[in-house]
């Protein structure tokens, strides 16, 4: 399917993958693209816009995100664990349930309008972070940096205060009333 293994403002409609290997893509735009189950290996995405993909359940190997947005697409199922630094992706209205994010830094990562069901954000730098009228039911968040965070208008979200950094996040009510339900108190 590609033939090259460089690409730069090239825009693929509707093609299917089930292996990315060792290719750049530059200022590509993918759009109703399907790479499910896909295997995609030490690539490099830089300035990149997938409009209604789907990248359900694909396993990502020394893959490179460098300013990336993801539009109205489906990853579901995804470790994003083993991707190399730059890592910075904005998610818009995508379903990104469960997904795995660890050891990785987010630091003004932006989700807005999206699902992320039960996802687990592990030892990750999420300082700054957006989540944008998101739900997030079941996701999980452990030994992160969640400073300045803003979560003001997302719902569903469950976080452990003792056990993440939440200086000068951003929570509103009713929702920051979560934090009270992992304190061993009875609330009448």
């Amino acid at each position: 399917m590609f033939d090259s293994n460089d690409y730069w403002e090239e825009e693929f409609k509707d093609y299917k993958a089930k292996e990315l290997n060792s290719i750049y893509f530059d200022n590509c735009t993918f759009i109703n693209c399907t790479f499910s189950s896909a295997t995609i290996s030490n690539c490099k995405f830089t300035e990149c816009i997938f409009v209604s993909c789907d990248l359900s359940l694909c396993i990502l190997k020394s893959s490179t995100f460098n300013d990336v947005t993801f539009k109205k697409s489906k990853l579901i199922g995804i470790s994003w664990s083993n991707c190399e630094e730059p890592f910075d992706i904005s998610f818009i209205s995508c379903n990104i349930s469960q997904n795995s994010f660890h050891l990785l830094d987010l630091k003004k990562m932006k989700f807005v309008d999206s699902i992320i069901k039960d996802s687990g954000f592990e030892e990750c730098n999420l300082e700054k972070a957006v989540f944008e009228r998101c739900d997030l039911e079941l996701t999980t968040f452990y030994k992160n940096n969640l400073n300045k965070a803003n979560f003001q208008t997302s719902k569903n979200y469950l976080i452990d205060p003792t056990q993440n950094s939440i200086e000068k996040a951003e929570f509103s009510l009713p929702e920051v009333l979560s934090f009270l339900s992992l304190l061993p108190i009875k609330i009448k």
